[in-house]
């Protein structure tokens, strides 16, 4: 192999790991024209022989250059160049916009589309999770709300403790230990939502520079939060037992790793739940390399069938774990109210972080949340939610089965169905073609990488039974439709 890959000077003494190198001098090449997009890379074997290094380098290098969208690899063709070369412009920032720390144009605009899809009322919603209208709780949630300001008229003028409602604290103390979790109540906290835990953990835990492991595909939102402090992210694919040991110990002994963050049981959003045995070896890997594990767990109680195993937290014994659980896809998302659970210390400091930036919670919402919770409701509601969602389960089962051009991996629990484009059409395309009757999430928004064209994930909660059922009739025929033409 010869050509432009011969211009590649590696330097082991060089303060830049090797897979760094690589990386900048490809994009150097790539901005001065002398890879043209389109370009297909050399494979990771070839590449890795021709230079003379590891093929875990050439791995590294490649994720480096997708995360700044200089390459995107396809399924099945090989990694290609995106990008042309830069073109220097007059810049059109004031003086105050050239001050941003954070660039929002490195967010996941994914998440801008799935918000709009969601204030148009004519659409049927297979984007946005939501709560399925006949089991939707506002009405009990108002009726809490209304009874403890009547028992507690008070409420409205005492200050919030930073670390949430103190009934509510205590109960959730007793209501954790259904799920094999045993927190002191120095060991929890109650935040404003799973979103501002992680922005919390982000502000103790990452600076500049630091590194975070997440799962491919996985929530892209809670990259974003990570890399608003200025971390950079690494991501480990997974498989039908979860997320890849063997290339994480990889990048643990490559990386000085701040912490893993994990979705183990129902995934977001592949559905896939962790197997104990790979649990029990990821804490195992956590311990070795002395590394936190972030687990977030929004949607374990929503099983259809076979309870899940306890959350991996419940198997740490290290204190190797910040756990988050929300209430939001219990109840419904606008309720923000989520538990923290981690050792004392790491609470203490998240406390008084949140304390300069969210001085008084939200007591109304979390009193609202202890009543529902005191007075036993929680339990039937979530028995009506179970059966609820597993006859939408079911639905896209079916509706997905008259198609020989879409697959759907049906999940045991959870809020979203991760399904299959199998014969070439895009799930961007697709989503093209739905708007604005249906929405749906495109695979590679789900993606750091841009990843996933040929998937698309259904959030199947959120319309009626009859909506659904026109939302997915439509789905299917325009990818039937679609791929008649190929």
């Amino acid at each position: 192999m010869t050509g432009l890959w011969q211009d590649i000077e590696l330097d082991s003494e060089h303060k830049l790991p090797l897979y760094k190198q690589i990386s900048e001098q490809v994009e150097k090449m790539v901005y001065q024209g002398k890879l043209k997009p389109g370009t297909r890379l050399p494979s990771e074997r070839k590449l890795a022989d021709y230079l003379q290094v590891s093929r875990m380098t050439i791995t590294l290098a490649n994720e480096d250059m997708k995360t700044k969208g200089i390459i995107r690899s396809q399924q099945g063709s090989g990694t290609f160049i995106m990008r042309g070369p830069r073109r220097e412009r007059v810049s059109t920032k004031t003086k105050w916009q050239s001050n941003f720390v954070y660039e929002t144009d490195t967010m996941n605009h994914g998440l801008e589309a799935i918000i709009k899809f969601g204030q148009n009322s004519e659409s049927i919603q297979l984007a946005r999770a939501g709560t399925a209208p006949e089991i939707h709780p506002g009405i009990e949630i108002s009726e809490c709300l209304a009874e403890c300001l009547r028992k507690h008229p008070k409420l409205i003028q005492l200050p919030s403790p930073t670390q949430g409602y103190e009934p509510l604290h205590s109960y959730m103390m007793e209501w954790l230990k259904e799920s094999r979790l045993y927190p002191k109540k120095s060991e929890m906290m109650i935040v404003s939502g799973a979103m501002q835990g992680l922005d919390l953990i982000s502000r103790l835990f990452l600076g500049p520079g630091d590194y975070v492991i997440v799962e491919e595909p996985g929530f892209q939102v809670a990259s974003d939060a990570f890399t608003a402090s200025g971390a950079e992210i690494l991501r480990i694919t997974l498989d039908k037992e979860g997320i890849k040991l063997d290339n994480l110990e990889q990048l643990l002994r490559n990386f000085p790793v701040k912490f893993i963050y994990l979705n183990p049981t129902f995934h977001n959003p592949t559905g896939i739940v962790m197997s104990q045995q790979r649990r029990k070896d990821l804490l195992n890997l956590a311990k070795k390399y002395d590394v936190l594990l972030i687990e977030d767990d929004p949607t374990s109680l929503l099983y259809y069938g076979k309870k899940p195993a306890p959350p991996l937290k419940a198997m740490d014994e290290d204190g190797m774990i910040i756990y988050l659980r929300s209430f939001s896809k219990y109840l419904f998302p606008e309720l923000r109210v989520a538990v923290v659970v981690a050792p004392e210390g790491i609470i203490a400091n998240l406390t008084k972080i949140k304390q300069r930036i969210d001085l008084h919670s939200n007591v109304l919402t979390q009193a609202a949340v202890y009543t529902f919770l005191s007075e036993g409701r929680l339990t039937p509601h979530l028995q009506r939610v179970r059966k609820a969602y597993k006859i939408r389960v079911d639905m896209v089962q079916e509706a997905f089965s008259k198609s020989k051009a879409v697959s759907v991996q049906i999940p045991e629990g959870g809020i979203f169905a991760w399904c299959k484009l199998e014969h070439g059409l895009s799930s961007e395309r697709l989503l093209d073609l739905a708007l604005p009757d249906v929405s749906l999430v495109p695979g590679n928004w789900m993606s750091g990488t841009g990843m996933y064209e040929n998937y698309f994930r259904l959030a199947f909660t959120n319309p009626s039974l009859e909506q659904l059922k026109r939302g997915l009739n439509r789905i299917v025929e325009i990818i039937d439709r679609e791929d008649m033409k190929t």
